[in-house]
C-alpha cells in the first residue's frame, strides 16, 4: 500500500514536472515566434516593395550593380548613363551582403526585369559579413525558416539577435525624440544619384609604419559564400553577362590584405563553374593610381576597409566603363587574361 501511494505521489510529482517543462517549451517557442514577427514588421516598415514597384516602372534598367558600402561609394549610375548611356541600377550599401543580394536579385527580375548585365563590387572581407537586417526585412527574408524544435531554447539560442532588436527599436525611439540629431540611411530613390563622398586630408594613413596590422583573407564559402553561388547560379541560368569587380583600395590597404592571391584564387574558382561570369582586375597599381591619397576617404597602412573619394570614383568610372564598352556595344564577350583587365581563364 505504502508502495503504490509512493508511486502515485511520484508519478503526480513527475506528471507536474513535464506539464511545466511543456509550458516553459511552449512558452519559449511562442515568445521567439512573437518576436521575430515583431522584429520583421518593425525592420521592414519602409513600403519598399511599392515604391519599388513605382520607380522602376518603364525604366528598362540594361544593367543592376550590387555589393556593399565599397561599391555604393565607387560605382555610380549616372556615369552608365553619360558615358554609354546606359540605365542601371544600384543595389549597394553597407549590409548588402550575398545572402541580401540573392534575395534582391529574386525580386529585381520579377519587378524590373531580367537585365543584361550584372555588376558586383567584391570585397576582400565579402565571406566575412553577413547581410543587414534591414535590408533583409525589405524583401520579407529576414526570418527565412521557423524550426520549431531546433535547440532547447530559441529565446537563449537567438539571445544575441534578440537583443540587437531591442537595442534597434531603443535607438529608433531615441531618434524619434530628437528627428534632428540623426542621419538616415539614403533612400534606394536618392541613391542613383549619389555620386561620391569628398576626401578629408589626414584620414587616409598615407605613411608606411615599421609594423603595422595585416588582415588575412577569410576564406569561402564563409558566412554567406553559398548565397553567393546560388546568385551566380541564377544569373548564368537567366543568362546575365556578370562581371566581379575588384575595387580599388588605397596602397596601405592594398598591401595590409595581404592574401589578396587567395580571394582571386577563390573567386576563378567560382568561375570557372559558369559560362557567363567574368572578374575585373581593377585594382592593381598598373592600373588604376592607387597610391594617389585623395582618391580615398579612407583606409591606407594598416586599415583593411577602404571606400574611394568623388573624385577616385570618378576616374574608376572611367576605367570601369571603358573596359565594359565592348560588351555594351556588341553584346558579346572578349576574353583577356591581363592582371589588369578581364580575368577569364587564368588558374
Amino acid at each position: 500500500m505504502n508502495l503504490s501511494t509512493s508511486n502515485s505521489k511520484f508519478l503526480k510529482r513527475l506528471a507536474v514536472f513535464v506539464a511545466f517543462l511543456s509550458a516553459l517549451f511552449v512558452f519559449d517557442r511562442s515568445a521567439y515566434f512573437l518576436i521575430t514577427r515583431l522584429e520583421s514588421a518593425f525592420y521592414g516598415a519602409e513600403n519598399f516593395k511599392s515604391r519599388f514597384v513605382d520607380f522602376a516602372e518603364g525604366k528598362n534598367f540594361s544593367t543592376l550593380i550590387l555589393g556593399t558600402s565599397r561599391t555604393y561609394e565607387a560605382i555610380h549610375p549616372l556615369y552608365f548613363r553619360t558615358i554609354l548611356s546606359e540605365n542601371a541600377y544600384k543595389e549597394a550599401q553597407f549590409g548588402k551582403n550575398p545572402r541580401y543580394n540573392y534575395h534582391f536579385y529574386q525580386f529585381f527580375k520579377t519587378h524590373a526585369g531580367v537585365p543584361e548585365f550584372v555588376i558586383y563590387g567584391m570585397d576582400y572581407f565579402i565571406y566575412n559579413s553577413r547581410s543587414n537586417k534591414r535590408w533583409l526585412a525589405r524583401l520579407d527574408k529576414l526570418h527565412e525558416t521557423f524550426i520549431p524544435f531546433s535547440s532547447l531554447s530559441l529565446l537563449l539560442t537567438n539571445k544575441q539577435q534578440i537583443e540587437e532588436f531591442f537595442e534597434a527599436v531603443i535607438q529608433q525611439w531615441n531618434k524619434r525624440l530628437s528627428p534632428g540629431n540623426h542621419h538616415e540611411v539614403m533612400d534606394f530613390v536618392t541613391l542613383q544619384k549619389y555620386v561620391g563622398s569628398l576626401h578629408k586630408p589626414g584620414v587616409v594613413v598615407t605613411r608606411k609604419p615599421r609594423h603595422f596590422w595585416r588582415q588575412k583573407y577569410p576564406r569561402f564559402p564563409g558566412k554567406e559564400g553559398d548565397y553567393l553561388r546560388l546568385l551566380l547560379s541564377e544569373l548564368d541560368r537567366d543568362g546575365v553577362t556578370t562581371f566581379l569587380v575588384l575595387i580599388p583600395n588605397h596602397l596601405g590597404t592594398f598591401r595590409t590584405n595581404f592574401q589578396r592571391g587567395q580571394m582571386l584564387r577563390d573567386l576563378r574558382r567560382l568561375q570557372r563553374n559558369f559560362k557567363n561570369v567574368h572578374i575585373l582586375v581593377l585594382d592593381t597599381p598598373d592600373v588604376f593610381p592607387i597610391n594617389n591619397e585623395e582618391f580615398f576617404i579612407n583606409g591606407g597602412w594598416g586599415r583593411t576597409n577602404c571606400h574611394v573619394s568623388r573624385s577616385g570614383a570618378r576616374e574608376f568610372n572611367r576605367l570601369l566603363l571603358e573596359t565594359l564598352r565592348p560588351f555594351y556595344e556588341k553584346r558579346a564577350y572578349r576574353d583577356s587574361t591581363q592582371e589588369g583587365g578581364i580575368d577569364k581563364d587564368q588558374p
